[in-house]
């Protein structure tokens, strides 16, 4: 997918798997996938501000933890979707469902 040593800590990169658009984050040498777009506003998360393991909506503010996509603050209340990743011979891979198994 990507080459690990190209997503530093605390920084955020987009990618587009299977016409899934994500954004992969790498918190404290940890890469972590979530869907790429805001559940409140759907405004392109990976413009906002990152500090830590939490995401900023730069539209209206909603934060979300990209560990587990949890909503940490309003005006969100859906957490985002997000994807298993991790760093193997230093490239990052993000696992997608295929249909079948998402159902």
């Amino acid at each position: 997918m990507a080459v690990a040593r190209y997503l530093l800590s605390g920084s955020k990169k987009c990618a587009t798997i299977i016409g899934i658009e994500l954004m992969i984050v790498n918190v404290n040498g940890n890469v972590y996938a979530t869907q790429k777009s805001c559940t409140h506003a759907q405004t392109d998360l990976s413009e906002g501000n990152l500090e830590g393991c939490i995401i900023e909506c730069p539209l209206h503010g909603a934060m979300f933890d990209v560990t587990d996509g949890r909503v940490m603050s309003l005006p969100a209340i859906t957490p985002l979707k997000t994807y298993p990743a991790k760093i193997e011979n230093g490239v990052i891979m993000v696992d997608i469902p295929s249909p079948e198994e998402s159902k």
